[in-house]
């Protein structure tokens, strides 16, 4: 008797030899569907990893906004003019002229 090894070996080959003789077709469409399957995981792994970058870009655009927000209100109450008034009056020791120290020029 022979061994059982064989009979698979000798099976193998024979497929082998089927596939590369008989069926190019079928195994040329095979490599291309495992190629395709591997082109849309690969895709499909991009979109998402594209779509976290969106998401968090969204949120860093939100926080400069409310940031933009904040600064353009800053500079709105450190622009009053009641606060520039009472600075130049405490810190720089200006006062207003009174009438008799106006003078005119035409």
């Amino acid at each position: 008797m022979k061994p059982t090894a064989e009979p698979s070996v000798n099976l193998t080959r024979l497929i082998v030899k089927d596939l590369f003789s008989i069926g190019r077709l079928p195994l040329l469409l095979l490599v291309l569907i495992l190629g395709s399957a591997l082109a849309v995981v690969y895709i499909t792994h991009q979109s998402r990893q594209l779509i976290v970058q969106q998401e968090q870009l969204l949120i860093e655009r939100d926080q400069l906004d409310i940031e933009w927000r904040n600064q353009i209100l800053e500079e709105n109450s450190l622009a009053e003019h009641s606060r520039v008034e009472r600075l130049a009056e405490t810190q720089l020791e200006m006062k207003r002229p009174t009438a008799a120290n106006e003078i005119v020029v035409q």
